[in-house]
Parts: C-alpha cells; sequence; structure tokens
C-alpha cells in the first residue's frame, strides 16, 4: 500500500521525487509527556537503529569498510576524492554505534543480522596494524580520522577499547600519536588532533601526547570567539553550523573527557554555552526544522549535538523540556521528511538526496556526520531530559526577534507562522571554493522556505539578494557585506561593488559601496537600498526561492507593483513600494545538465525579482516589500513612505523607521 501511494505522489507532482514517506516508527507518539512533538526516548532508539542497520547492510563485515552508491551525474566528476575518506564514512557511521550501545548496552540492532561494533573494530584494527595487508599507512597531512574512535574509548570501553589485544591497543594509541603531531587546517580541525590526548597519556606509556601544542590550540580555538555563544571559523572566517557541530560540540566533549583541560578551560566553555543557550532557541521553527544557511547542511540534525552535549555536561541552561522540545522537534522534522532514502541511507542531501547542496568534499557516507546529533541517547532513561513534560520554544507561542551581535545576524521567530528567520548583517571573508554566496549572503534565510541552489560550479543567482549592473546584462549580487547597526526589526549592511574589469585594484576601503536596510517584520520584511557609486547603476533585488515539484506549474498572481507565485505549498511575493521605472518578473531554476534538483527541499527553484530598465543614479532609495509563506497567500501589506530632507521615513506594521539617505 506505501508503494502505490509513493508512486500516486511521485507520479501527481505533489512531492519531489527525492522526497519520500518516513520510514513508519513503531513507537507510538506520546502526546502527554511530549505535546509538541509526541517524540519520546523510544523514538530516538528507533531511529538510530534503523539508521544503524540501513548503513550496516553496505559493510564488509570482515573489514568494517563500507561499500556505499556513489554519487551519480555531475557532481561524481567534482568530489574531492581523498585516502581518508573510506575511514572517514566508517567512523562516522560508527558515531551512531557508540552512542546506541553505549546508551542500551546492546550489540544488535533490528534489521541487521550480526554485530553491529565488530566491524568498526576489524576496521581500526586491521587499518592501524602495520602488518595488515589493509593497512591504512602514515596519515596524509591534515587527515582527519580519529575522534570516533576515541570517542568509543572513552564512552564505551567494554566494547572499544578492552576487546582489543595488546598489540591492538598499542596500534592504536601509535596511530592516535601519528594524528596528534599531524599537521592540519586552520579551522575547526584543531579538534580532530587533539581530542584523543589523555588516551595517549593513559595508555601510551609515556609517549609524548604533544599536550602543550594542543593547549595552545584550544587557546587559539578560543581566541576565535567572538561573543553571544558563536565562532568564526578560524581561516574560514565565516559564521554557520561549524559553530554547532564544531566549536559547541567539541568544546563539550573536552570538557567531559579531558579533565585537565575542563580544569583548565572549563569555566570558559560554561560561560559561552549558556550565552550559546539564550539566542540557539530562536532558529528552530514550529515545524521543528532550523534554519539553513551556509555550507555542509547534509550533516541535517548533527546541529543537536550542541544543546545534546550541553545537557550531558550539566551546562544546560535551558529547562530540560525546552530542550527536548527542541532537539526531538529536529530530528523528527527530518526523519518525517525523508532524510533516509529508499536506499536506507543517509544520502547527500537535506530532506532527501539532493547533490545540488553538497560541496566538493562532500562524498557520500558524509552525512553520517549527523549521527553525533544522537548523543542525547548518552543521557539515562531517567534523566529529566526525557521524563519531564516538553515545554514550548518561541516558535510555539509568540515568537520573538534577537540580535545576536556576536555572529553579525539577528533572528526572528515569525508569530503568525512560527517560521524562524536569520538575517546575516555583516559576514566576514570566506572561502570562495566553497562559501557561496547563496548559501551565506542573501538577506534573509528561512526555517519554513528554504532558498534556491545551482549545484557545485553553477551560476550566481539573485534570489533573496540585492544585486548591481553596470550594463543591465551582467549581474552581480550581494556578498562579503559588513554591518552597519542591528536592532531587533532594523538592520542595515553594505556591501562593496566589484568592477567589472577584472585587473581592478583598488583597495576595499575606496571601493563603492550598496547599501542596504531591512525592516523586519512580524509578517514579511521592508527592502531599502541605494549605491554611492558616481554614475548610474542598474539594481535589482530578487525574492524568497520557494520549491516547486518538478514537472508542475509555477503559478503566478500579479497586480500592480506585485507579484505573488506559487507552486506545491509554498508561496513568495515582491511588491515595489517605492522605486523607478523596472520590471518585476519570476524566474524558474532549470537544472543544468547532470544535475537534478534548484532547490535546498528538492524540485526546482522559483524566486520573484525586480530589475530597474535603466540606470539609476547615486542615492536613489528603493523600497522593497518580500515575504515567503507557506500553505497560505502572503498578505497584502500596508506601508507608507515619506520623503524627508535626507532620507524617508517608513511606516510599517503600526512603526515609523527613518532611514537616512545622506549622512
Amino acid at each position: 500500500m506505501r508503494k502505490i501511494l509513493l508512486y500516486f505522489i511521485i507520479a501527481t507532482g505533489l512531492l519531489s521525487s527525492n522526497v519520500l514517506l518516513a520510514n513508519p516508527l513503531k513507537v507510538k507518539e506520546n502526546k502527554q509527556i511530549s505535546p509538541y512533538t509526541g517524540y519520546t526516548r523510544a523514538h530516538w532508539l528507533e531511529i538510530t537503529e534503523q539508521l544503524i542497520a540501513g548503513a550496516l547492510n553496505y559493510v564488509n563485515p570482515e573489514t568494517g569498510i563500507f561499500d556505499l552508491p556513489k554519487s551519480t551525474g555531475a557532481y561524481l566528476d567534482l568530489e574531492d576524492f581523498r585516502n581518508e575518506n573510506q575511514a572517514r564514512i566508517m567512523e562516522r557511521i560508527m558515531v551512531g554505534v557508540i552512542i546506541y550501545t553505549t546508551a542500551t548496552g546492546k550489540d544488535e540492532v533490528p534489521g541487521y543480522k550480526g554485530s553491529i561494533t565488530k566491524p568498526f573494530i576489524k576496521a581500526i584494527t586491521r587499518g592501524t596494524d602495520p602488518e595488515n595487508e589493509d593497512y591504512w599507512g602514515n596519515p596524509d597531512p591534515n587527515d582527519q580520522i580519529g575522534v570516533s574512535f576515541a570517542l568509543g574509548i572513552y564512552a564505551c570501553p567494554k566494547r572499544f577499547w578492552n576487546p582489543l589485544t595488546d598489540k591492538q591497543k598499542k596500534n592504536l594509541v601509535n596511530f592516535f600519536r601519528k594524528q596528534s603531531f599531524n599537521t592540519t587546517y586552520h579551522n575547526n580541525h584543531y579538534f580532530f588532533h587533539l581530542f584523543a590526548t589523555s588516551l595517549i597519556e593513559k595508555y601510551g606509556n609515556g609517549i609524548e601526547s604533544n599536550r602543550e601544542h594542543h593547549t595552545h590550540m584550544i587557546n587559539r580555538l578560543l581566541g576565535w570567539y567572538r561573543g553571544d555563544g558563536w565562532f568564526i571559523d578560524g581561516n574560514n572566517r565565516g559564521f554557520d553550523y561549524y559553530n554547532l557541530w564544531g566549536f559547541q560540540l567539541f568544546n563539550q566533549m573536552i570538557y567531559k573527557y579531558d579533565p585537565a583541560w575542563k580544569e583548565q578551560f572549563g569555566n570558559k566553555i560554561q560561560d559561552i554555552a549558556s550565552r550559546f543557550l539564550k539566542v540557539v532557541p530562536y532558529q528552530y521553527a514550529r515545524s521543528g526544522g532550523h534554519i539553513p544557511w551556509g555550507r555542509s547542511l547534509t550533516y541535517r540534525f548533527a546541529s543537536n549535538a550542541a544543546i545534546g552535549w550541553a545537557v550531558i555536561n550539566n551546562n544546560n541552561t535551558l529547562s530540560a523540556g525546552t530542550a527536548r522540545r527542541i532537539l526531538s522537534g529536529d530530528l523528527k522534522y527530518f526523519w518525517e521528511n525523508g532524510c533516509m532514502g529508499e536506499n536506507g541511507l543517509l544520502n547527500i542531501g537535506y530532506w532527501g538526496k539532493n547533490q545540488s547542496l553538497a560541496e566538493t568534499y562532500i562524498v557520500p557516507g558524509d552525512p553520517y556526520f549527523a549521527m553525533h546529533g544522537l548523543c542525547c541517547l548518552l543521557l539515562p532513561a531517567d534523566h529529566p531530559f526525557w521524563t519531564e513534560k516538553e515545554e514550548p520554544m518561541p516558535a510555539d507561542i509568540a515568537g520573538g526577534k534577537v540580535v545576536v551581535d556576536g555572529a553579525q545576524f539577528t533572528l526572528n521567530v515569525t508569530p503568525v507562522d512560527g517560521d524562524a528567520r536569520l538575517y546575516p548583517v555583516g559576514q566576514p571573508f570566506d572561502r570562495v571554493v566553497w562559501q557561496t554566496p547563496i548559501k551565506y549572503n542573501q538577506h534573509t534565510y528561512s526555517a519554513t522556505i528554504g532558498f534556491c541552489l545551482t549545484g557545485e560550479g553553477g551560476e550566481d543567482i539573485g534570489a533573496g539578494r540585492t544585486g548591481y549592473s553596470y550594463d543591465g546584462k551582467k549581474w552581480m549580487y550581494r556578498s562579503r557585506s559588513r554591518s552597519l547597526f542591528m536592532t531587533p526589526d532594523h538592520i542595515a549592511s553594505v556591501y562593496h561593488l566589484r568592477s567589472m574589469n577584472k585587473e581592478d585594484h583598488t583597495p576595499e576601503f575606496q571601493k563603492d559601496e550598496l547599501i542596504t536596510h531591512t525592516l523586519i517584520g512580524n509578517d514579511g520584511e521592508i527592502h531599502i537600498f541605494w549605491h554611492n557609486y558616481p554614475d548610474s547603476l542598474f539594481l535589482s533585488i530578487g525574492g524568497y526561492g520557494i520549491s516547486i515539484p518538478h514537472n508542475s506549474e509555477l503559478k503566478k498572481d500579479r497586480s500592480p507593483q506585485r507579484l505573488c507565485i506559487h507552486g506545491g505549498n509554498y508561496y513568495s511575493t515582491l511588491q515595489t513600494i517605492l522605486a523607478p521605472d523596472g520590471d518585476v518578473n519570476s524566474t524558474l531554476l532549470k537544472p543544468r545538465k547532470g544535475w537534478e534538483h534548484t532547490h535546498l527541499f528538492g524540485g526546482l527553484g522559483a524566486y520573484c525579482f525586480w530589475q530597474s530598465k535603466a540606470g539609476v543614479p547615486p542615492h536613489t532609495p528603493i523600497v522593497v516589500y518580500v515575504n515567503g509563506t507557506k500553505d497560505r497567500v502572503p498578505a497584502d501589506v500596508n506601508v507608507s513612505v515619506t520623503k524627508t530632507f535626507d532620507g524617508l521615513i517608513i511606516t510599517f506594521e503600526g512603526k515609523q523607521y527613518p532611514i537616512k539617505i545622506i549622512n
């Protein structure tokens, strides 16, 4: 019956072909203790069992190496394969096994015959044995393997340390030592090389652990802290989810498993966690999903690890009921949106398989970093996290708006829909290679709406971004913005105008700029923008990028100065309030050859946009309203604009906002 229903859904275009119904759970929802999600510890365990069984059906039980289906289409030629990949895939899946067997004491799961720990033990002991044909050899420079091996020894020595022979233990500790002295990237990767330090000291019979060096590295990691619980990611510079599944996760794991560093850095880690936990609830929508933006989004519910490990270490400042509501909601969101494919795997993608999301360093198996998000299962069944009644998060009640100064963005949980939105005001210089402006530099990111994608190497697009052109043909869009100011409902930023001349050597501080203000409403946003280039420039702005099911029609509702597009369950609207002569149109993004989807959620991405018909003089403000919704048509907006001698006064949702054009 389920197959018939799936066929009907796909054939009729009600869902994109990559989004499948969740595998049904046997455990019944419990709305008494979990009124918002219905999830209990039993749901977490059953999902973990399905994830483990699905992955282990692709393992060679004798070698512990996984043979996962390869990527397809154009992305297959872009993947960055390295020697570590096979071991990296294995150790990411291993995290879920460590958590499950520690939580339950079991060494088997439904759907897989045999021990769930032995394949990993075999892979590790063979790979670290110089006399074995499967020996990995010395780690390559910057190799990141080993964290999961260490976690297994810390969390469950009964399964992952005690069964090893003395020789196998010596080989593994020697592997940890090599990684401890290995070179690394100057970002969150420091954590990969320092995590096993206390194991080297405990079991290494006096061999050097490199603790002094790693202590300096922890100081350096903490030096990247910018406030409100947020870190920049070292040489990557930018703010993204590596703050959750990198810095917050590993800070807490160090706190848990390294007594010396807990003594030295514990108070700092606690303080950072408490500040982070004040703002992170505003990143989750009523649906349970967190706001997608930045890279490595295929790690999905790995973000749960930030709160989960804080709970494990008694560093959680949220109520137990609120913490569980957030984490169960996020896990349920991904599960019910088909994160586990028909092949039984966590495939590259966000909901279902979607290679347009991936950066080139992502290979099949990497999505299992999400297993870190199951860490709450390390809490015993009688812990308040599991026994207390779920309590609401902001999206369940009145919502709210907060400024996150440290990360240079603001958050808005809308009271109308319970959507969670993030507004990147400033974004430090990022890596051009894979930190694309599409993922980092839109004016808004929405948990409910998602965003458009073109795949690695695809064209830059103007969805959700202001843009400019010198000739009306070649367009450039918002990137590397710098914050001017932030309040909960009014933010402003600038970004430099790039020259069409590739040999332009104008210093950054002398470049002309495009200035943007955003008024953050309870139901949509007002964008005000202008430029200070000496000559006229063509200007543009794009609205929310929505997901349109494959083989379905993009519907349009047009009125004077307003366009609303619709497809599937989603709507995007753009309305000009004050603008020179221009066109309001829409774009339906067709995939390039070898790609399947152009939206984060799957399907085809579509968005409204306005473009000026002619060059716009400097200091000429343009005022536009945008909104994106699900399951409802965006409401009409009433906005008034009054011109003053130095700018505008805009009345929006009953409040007046002065906008200074020239100071």
